[in-house]
């Protein structure tokens, strides 16, 4: 396969691949890790609920989708970095035993005026399972390395609309991941915990998921653009889900609770060996929903460095009954 730069992609091409097999084993432990839910864990826990059987997080079907882009096309390119995903939506369960297959198309291409050695290319990728099934689709961009550098201006790409502007922080974590729809309160905040990202917390999610040369290998890290080995930008989203799990539990909330998606997720700084990360949730908004006793809670997350600056952004959504069990 030929190696591919930001010059190759082509808006309006398509790139199919993958079949990753989900296995219970991994299915588990990966929710033990990141994603404490009883859907997640326990087959019997798991009927009756929404998702009306044990099924992945989607934490991990995104973890599984990064993986399968690597083995197909993404090592054999110049990629630096990933930027962020616009928009993820969970469509359909994912189970044990599923095969997940991608259909990836390149939808913008973005000169950078600080980057000409540099461009983002916008890609839409669709999941579907053995069946045909879409279960998940996904519009991410990635920084790719370009074969020679710009010269003149660079052409203006697409800009995001701006995001919503900050609320009033409440300090009120029960309000902020509440049991229930009635009990969430616009503005309530919560801090959730913070991690140390150790070297071999980096390689361990990496090497399973996105095993790029800078999220494994220190010396690799060292040469790249970030100056150190940096944790793969899912990994860090998926710390801050095992935090919010965390602290639902320490509140004594319901677990379970299904969620449509998120957006807008920068990876705004790297997070390097040694950072420390805080993590936070504060509602933004809610509502109720067409699903029958169903009200949609919306949150914006971040995490935090020991430095202050935001290295994860980026605004989810959350199922939760309008009546209180």
């Amino acid at each position: 396969m030929a190696f591919v730069f930001f010059e190759d992609f082509e808006v309006g091409e398509t790139r199919e691949y993958g079949d990753y097999l989900i296995e219970e084993p991994e299915l588990v432990a990966f929710a033990a890790t990141y994603d404490a839910q009883p859907f997640h864990l326990d087959a019997e826990a798991a009927q009756g609920t929404i998702l009306g059987g044990l099924a992945a997080s989607g934490w991990q079907v995104c973890s599984a989708l990064m993986r399968m882009m690597i083995d197909a096309w993404v090592k054999d390119s110049s990629c630096l970095a990933g930027t962020g995903v616009e928009d993820n939506r969970w469509l359909a369960p994912v189970r044990a035993g599923d095969r997940l297959a991608a259909r990836t198309t390149t939808v913008e291409k973005a000169d950078l005026r600080a980057r000409p050695d540099a461009g983002v290319v916008k890609f839409a990728t669709s999941l579907r399972n053995q069946a045909g099934q879409e279960v998940m689709t996904q519009t991410v961009s990635m920084l790719f390395g370009r074969r020679e550098r710009l010269s003149g201006a660079p052409s203006a790409g697409a800009r995001r609309p701006p995001a919503p502007g900050p609320v009033e922080r409440i300090d009120d974590p029960a309000a902020a991941m509440p049991e229930d729809f009635a009990r969430a309160r616009v503005g309530a905040y919560a801090e959730l915990g913070e991690t140390l990202f150790t070297a071999d917390l980096i390689r361990d999610y990496a090497l399973k998921y996105d095993p790029a040369p800078f999220h494994v290998d220190e010396a690799a890290g060292r040469a790249h653009m970030f100056g150190g080995m940096s944790a793969a930008g899912l990994h860090t989203a998926c710390l801050w889900m095992s935090h919010f799990i965390a602290t639902r539990q320490r509140l004594g909330g319901v677990v379970s609770r299904a969620s449509p998606g998120f957006r807008d997720m920068l990876w705004r700084r790297p997070v390097l060996v040694g950072d420390r990360i805080t993590f936070s949730t504060q509602v933004v908004a809610k509502r109720e929903t067409s699903k029958p006793g169903l009200g949609l809670i919306t949150s914006r997350n971040q995490g935090v460095n020991q430095r202050g600056e935001v290295a994860l952004d980026f605004f989810a959504s959350l199922f939760a009954p309008v009546e209180p069990a």
